[in-house]
């Protein structure tokens, strides 16, 4: 799917979100790797999204490996490699 966070037609493209009142608890963080554990599983060798600058979620999605490929003004374009 040729979505924002679409870096190839090979590599899979999260869209993930949490109610506020269940962020900081690590379930996002538990979700983003139980997810990189089941691609690299089936033998994927990345992960992209995009995220909007001034998301809390762009830390989290550090954390758990995506590194930045691309900016517009408004987002950055993450990748994990797997």
């Amino acid at each position: 799917m040729n979505d924002y966070g679409h870096v190839d037609d090979t590599t899979p493209s999260f869209a993930i979100s949490l109610y506020q009142d269940f962020r900081g608890r690590g379930i996002g963080t538990a979700l983003m790797e139980e997810m990189l554990a089941l691609l690299r599983k089936r033998g994927y060798k990345k992960a992209s999204l995009s995220v909007q600058k001034e998301n809390y979620a762009y830390r989290l999605y550090l954390k758990v490996g995506f590194v930045v490929v691309e900016e517009t003004d408004e987002e950055y374009i993450m990748v994990c490699n797997l």
